[in-house]
């Protein structure tokens, strides 16, 4: 339908922009790359790219076939921006997790007295939200804050203030604004932000309620889920795949298994929605947290649609917590029959191996990721702080505070051994001895993190700290004993979820 169309309107001149706005849809609709370029050409030889809503859906155009850079060249193409313009290109970072230039070009906005609408502040907020996850140490020194975006404020305090510039522009009852709030707060490790966020939204449209639920279920508020899910219900509004797969989560992460099963056959028999491979992920994985490992391989063999990398990573995950190491190189060979698989899945292997003590096994396992010329992935930890974020590795002593981040941790480790810590270096994979796997154990990314913001933060400001791997179980017993000897609220947000220490108790009530 597009070639016709396109070649028609090639071929005969005109200049009727509705039918270039249709084009341009149509192209962006079906991804037609050539055909929006052939548009854009068009566009400029004509000067129809001074018609505002034409420049406004050559930008969308090429924010989604992922072209970012070509949406900011029609962008400076355009000689009349409106404020709809300027929606176009901030909206387009966002989508293309550029999120240091969605908030700049927000500022530049604003810094032109334009009123931003409704569709730039769930931009703004969602670009504070990307900031806030496990890659923020990436991107956060494009943002630098140089450019002006809230100089000298945490992401946090910046979400703060775009959640004031939506007060501000009347736009805090939008429910597509109050969605993208409850992801920030969330995201930020501030559920009860979240939770006012999702409050004081008059009108809830599902994209909500469902934001709401993903936040609960990745703090482990798993009964608030439970409950969210039925007041939704009440309200009248019907739940989709993604109300399901958030509420699977949940289930999953609390060991909530008969909860689980319930809600995945209504699912299916109650409101006529097919399960995707991440349902089924996700039912696998609530099986194998909880031990049930033949009931998981069950579920696969099943399945009917064929099992994907996920679905057999979460058996591979639950084999790993259970040391069932036969069952995990199987449905490792499962995943490599698929074709080329992410490192993630040779690394899972090895470490299922390690966590057994066949150290052997666990080599070959790392060899076949070095023969495919990939590395695993470091493990790293951030802490923001003002205007910077700091990046810790595990060992590493290059953090200009090292010396006094060190001596933070030798003074806590004897605190904590008194109060009864005590190492567990059975989570040390790899074959060294007894002496340095206590002292490898101890010097772990987070650990270092949370030294530094002890040293570093106020005293009732909580320490949050970014994970871009899973937890290991003796660093989340460490610092159960970490709060308990300072004191302080300990927020870790690992590769998967949200784990509040205080008190010497965890959110996750150690299932994770």
């Amino acid at each position: 339908m597009l070639d016709n169309v396109s070649s028609a309107f090639f071929a005969v001149p005109c200049h009727n922009y509705h039918l270039i706005n249709d084009l341009l849809l149509s192209s962006a609709r079906s991804k037609s790359t050539a055909k929006g370029l052939q548009l854009h050409g068009y566009i400029v030889k004509s000067g129809l790219f001074l018609i505002p809503l034409i420049a406004n859906n050559l930008i969308n155009f090429y924010s989604k076939s992922q072209l970012p850079l070509d949406s900011l060249r029609a962008f400076d193409e355009t000689q009349q921006k409106s404020a709809t313009t300027w929606s176009s290109i901030i909206s387009c970072f966002a989508q293309n997790e550029l999120p240091w230039k969605s908030l700049d070009f927000l500022r530049k906005m604003m810094a032109g007295n334009l009123r931003p609408d409704d569709r730039v502040l769930p931009s703004a907020t969602k670009s504070c939200a990307i900031l806030s996850r496990s890659d923020v140490g990436r991107s956060v020194h494009c943002l630098s804050m140089k450019s002006g975006v809230c100089a000298n404020s945490t992401l946090l305090e910046l979400g703060r203030q775009v959640q004031g510039l939506c007060i501000k522009s009347s736009f805090d009852s939008s429910s597509f604004v109050g969605s993208s709030l409850v992801s920030l707060y969330s995201k930020c490790g501030v559920l009860e932000g979240a939770y006012q966020a999702f409050r004081e939204t008059p009108v809830k449209n599902l994209g909500i309620w469902n934001a709401m639920l993903k936040a609960c279920a990745q703090h482990s508020h798993v009964q608030q889920v439970i409950e969210l899910f039925k007041k939704m219900k009440r309200s009248g509004l019907k739940p989709n795949f993604i109300t399901f797969l958030n509420v699977l989560n949940a289930c999953s992460h609390a060991g909530l298994v008969d909860e689980g099963r319930y809600y995945f056959d209504i699912m299916k028999e109650e409101y006529r929605i097919e399960p995707t491979d991440k349902h089924y992920a996700s039912l696998v994985d609530m099986l194998a947290r909880a031990g049930k490992l033949q009931e998981a391989l069950e579920v696969i063999t099943n399945m009917p649609i064929d099992p994907t990398e996920s679905v057999w990573g979460a058996l591979l995950t639950g084999c790993t917590l259970h040391k069932n190491t036969e069952l995990a190189a199987f449905a490792a060979d499962k995943v490599f029959e698929l074709g080329p698989v992410s490192s993630g899945m040779h690394i899972s292997l090895s470490n299922a191996y390690a966590a057994d003590g066949r150290f052997e096994d666990a080599a070959k396992a790392r060899k076949l990721l070095r023969d495919r010329g990939e590395k695993k992935e470091t493990g790293l930890s951030w802490v923001e702080e003002r205007n910077r974020v700091h990046t810790f590795a595990a060992g590493e002593r290059r953090h200009e505070m090292s010396k006094e981040i060190y001596e933070k941790l030798a003074e806590l480790g004897e605190e904590m051994e008194k109060v009864g810590y005590v190492a567990d270096t059975s989570f040390v994979l790899r074959e060294v001895d007894g002496d340095e796997k206590n002292q490898t154990i101890r010097y772990h990314s987070e650990r270092l993190a949370i030294a530094f913001g002890l040293i570093t933060f106020p005293a009732d400001r909580p320490i949050r700290v970014i994970k871009n791997l899973r937890v290991c179980g003796d660093c989340h017993n460490a610092i159960k004993f970490m709060s308990v000897c300072t004191g302080r609220v300990i927020i870790v947000r690992d590769n998967n979820r949200f784990h509040r220490f205080e008190g010497g108790k965890c959110s996750c009530n150690d299932y994770w």
